[in-house]
């Protein structure tokens, strides 16, 4: 806390100027008694990390004294310097009007973001750092009382009615003033921004930022590793480490003072135990009330509208110009104004946006207005759009890439139905969408045999319904229904004994419709190629298949399966005699042992073998 304090704007302000108050003596000493119970912590190094102020003064014994509540502060402009994390540390520039306001509505005036603590804003937190705001209530200068309620976890009437409330003042956005952390990021550029980092070194930026948000064990390893800085660019970029040896030393000497800047001496602690309110990118800050979630009872929720406090902030690219930003007041349609117009926005782009906005092209390339990069290239996981109305279409699949004002035209909540969008095909099955469909398309679909009596799948479920319902919802599921059978002989009336979706080797006939099992060779023959007449043949071997002159005598299947000769025929290895010597490079058997020469063994009903026969009995000698 103390470094923080020392490099913060209030450096000068003395701590018990805050944590007491500016007030008189006597309610001093009444103050710093009441801490006496922290002395022991304090002299004993007992105290718990990191600190925690369990109370603070109120802002008007502390803040209001310097800063005077009545006083309207005019816009400001800003100008946000950030470098990306590729090789050139690519710059890019963001420009907005920082609307500080207030005042007082007797003059006209209380308006802005100062509007918080010029009103009568009261809360009730779910948690001691006020991160969870569950309810808030606002007093309107005609008495009236405005109160809104986080719909994704509300507080009953019972729970508010017991909670503490808390008056809205400074202190709840500018929580750490007195005590900055500022996340790594922002160090970095900033230090880029004035010189501190030249940006021509290569990966500067996401070289210092590894080396600042690594999980070291404590600050001297962290310290320690500031040498690897001059070993990555004479390693990487040597050419790089003799042209700029004074800017990597300054890279060093920058990445240990972040280091001891973000990393502290108690292990565990880093800058994220430090919520800052003041913003809303890092910590929900402004989002803790403002995001979507804090409703009235009539839906209408607290504003969320970009330009209430900041003006739509401009994005440009290091070498262009700044943006034309309007210094004035912005002549806008009322509905813009309407509480609910962030959420609805993005249901109600037609062309008369482009009046003002020219395209409307959605995206995060700062191409046109709709393609704001510090808008939709953020993600804003405090906020919820639609927390009033939660979507009952999943958004997945082509759902996900579609525009919001491409369905609802217009409405915020159109009647869900997918005809509104989706024309069916003619001719098309059923009124009811997802029987068939999912955003996902037509292959997520959940089809139970009812809806569907044939299976969906493989060659089925790649098919256009079309394909087969060409009559309409009455299709039989007969297979007859979409294929026709070939010219030549078919064989039962039954597809299905046959063929499944996948293809014909998949089937599995029953050995009663078929005496020959459908393996090896067969189950890869086609059907006609033995099946030359419709009625069924007699099941013999010598209907398909010519034996060789020199056969011997018998039914085929002694030696024979529809897998091949060798795996059948073990009985005739078994007896036949053994080469007793090896057939590498003597594979030509019968230029020796012709049946009609005069070498032995060469047996007489051995004619008119060929080589290739001679091994399927005959084996090497083991």
């Amino acid at each position: 806390e103390i470094p923080a304090y020392q490099d913060s704007y209030h450096s000068n302000v003395k701590c018990v100027e805050c944590h007491m108050g500016r007030v008189g003596t006597l309610n001093n000493i009444i103050l710093k008694a009441s801490h006496f119970k922290h002395l022991p912590e304090v002299i004993f190094d007992a105290y718990d990390r990191p600190l925690e102020s369990e109370t603070m003064r109120p802002a008007n014994e502390s803040c209001e004294l310097c800063h005077y509540p009545p006083a309207f502060h005019g816009d400001t402009v800003r100008q946000i310097t950030r470098f990306g994390t590729d090789e050139e540390n690519t710059r890019s520039d963001t420009y907005l009007l920082m609307k500080t306001g207030a005042g007082t509505a007797q003059d006209g005036l209380g308006f802005d973001i100062h509007w918080h603590v010029s009103s009568d804003v009261e809360y009730i937190a779910r948690d001691e750092h006020h991160e969870d705001i569950a309810w808030v209530r606002v007093t309107l200068p005609d008495g009236r009382t405005v109160e809104y309620n986080d719909v994704t976890n509300p507080l009953s009437p019972e729970e508010i009615a017991e909670a503490e409330t808390k008056t809205m003042d400074c202190v709840d956005c500018h929580n750490r003033v007195g005590h900055p952390f500022p996340p790594p990021e922002d160090l970095v550029d900033r230090a880029m921004a004035d010189g501190l980092l030249n940006p021509d070194l290569p990966y500067a930026k996401q070289l210092m930022l590894d080396l600042v948000t690594a999980d070291y064990g404590s600050q001297e390893e962290a310290l320690e590793a500031v040498e690897t800085v001059h070993e990555q660019y004479a390693e990487a970029y040597p050419e790089i480490a003799a042209q700029y040896p004074e800017e990597i030393e300054m890279a060093a000497g920058l990445a240990e003072e972040l280091i001891l800047q973000l990393y502290f001496e108690e292990p565990g602690i880093t800058w994220e135990d430090f919520p800052d309110h003041n913003k809303h990118k890092e910590f929900p800050g402004c989002f803790r009330c403002h995001n979507g979630k804090h409703l009235t009872d009539d839906g209408e929720s607290i504003r969320l509208h970009c330009n209430i406090c900041h003006s739509i902030p401009a994005t440009v690219g290091g070498e262009e110009p700044p943006p034309a930003v309007p210094l004035g007041p912005l002549d806008e349609p009322d509905y813009h104004l309407e509480a609910n117009f962030i959420a609805d926005h993005r249901f109600q782009a037609d062309e008369s946006c482009e009046e003002c906005h020219g395209v409307v092209g959605f995206g995060d390339d700062d191409s046109s207005f709709c393609a704001n990069s510090s808008c939709h290239g953020t993600s804003w996981p405090w906020v919820d759009l639609d927390a009033a109305y939660p979507h009952p279409i999943e958004l997945e699949g082509a759902h996900a890439e579609a525009w919001c004002h491409e369905c609802h035209a217009g409405e915020r909540q159109p009647e869900y139905v997918c005809a509104n969008c989706h024309e069916p095909p003619e001719p098309h099955f059923g009124e009811d969408c997802e029987e068939c469909h999912t955003p996902e398309g037509f292959a997520g679909a959940d089809w139970g045999d009812f809806v569907h009596p044939m299976p969906l799948e493989n060659a089925h479920a790649s098919a256009d319904c079309n394909d087969c319902h060409v009559e309409g919802q009455e299709l039989t599921s007969d297979c007859s229904g979409c294929h026709e059978p070939p010219d030549q002989p078919h064989y039962g009336d039954n597809c299905a004994d046959c063929h499944t979706p996948t293809t014909f080797k998949d089937a599995t006939i029953p050995a009663e419709d078929h005496p020959i099992e459908l393996v090896g060779a067969h189950l890869t023959a086609s059907c006609e190629g033995c099946h030359a007449e419709e009625e069924a043949p007699e099941y013999v071997c010598s209907n398909c298949h010519e034996p060789p002159e020199n056969h011997l005598a018998g039914e085929c299947d002694i030696c024979h399966t529809p897998v091949g000769f060798v795996e059948s025929a073990s009985f005739l290895t078994a007896s036949a005699p053994e080469i007793p010597h090896e057939t590498a490079g003597r594979d030509q058997c019968l230029v020796c042992h012709d049946p009609k020469g005069e070498i032995e063994p060469a047996p007489s009903n051995h004619v008119d073998y060929i080589n290739e026969q001679c091994t399927l009995c005959h084996k090497v000698e083991q």
